[in-house]
């Protein structure tokens, strides 16, 4: 039988860490970006369909990057002093490019959280994954 399926936080926190979603031992990434094609622990296939973590990434960069940097354009309008602009902006710019390799872990394993909840990663395609040999059905 399969393992529980993690809870949410569980797998953003593994992903933060640049880690396996299933196994939590495997790492993702070969480098800073470019991301393994399998978890060399549990044999997990990251990404099946190339382009998955599209969605997953515009709504994380809009929520943290985006959305905080319309507010400063928006406030910009009333402060005077342009300094704080550029730094609140540079800081975002920073942490935007910086942050790259957490946020696809992160959406990594919410693309995990969602196969294994919609059915996409069966138990038999687990099994073979781990390495676990097929259940045995008794003879009728």
């Amino acid at each position: 039988m399969a393992d529980p399926i993690p809870r949410l936080r569980t797998l953003l926190w593994r992903g933060l860490r640049r880690r396996c979603p299933q196994c939590d031992r495997g790492p993702i990434f070969k480098g800073w970006i470019k991301m393994h094609d399998r978890c060399s622990s549990c044999g997990l296939q990251y990404l099946p369909d190339q382009g998955d973590l599209w969605a997953y990434l515009v709504a994380v960069d809009r929520a943290l990057f985006i959305f905080p940097l319309i507010v400063m354009i928006y406030f910009r309008l009333y402060v005077q002093d342009i300094r704080w602009f550029y730094l609140v902006a540079g800081v975002l710019l920073v942490l935007f490019v910086g942050t790259l390799p957490q946020r696809n872990g992160m959406a990594l394993g919410a693309d995990y959280l969602i196969r294994r909840k919609w059915g996409d990663l069966s138990e038999a395609e687990l099994r073979r994954e781990s390495g676990d040999p097929p259940p045995q059905t008794p003879p009728l």
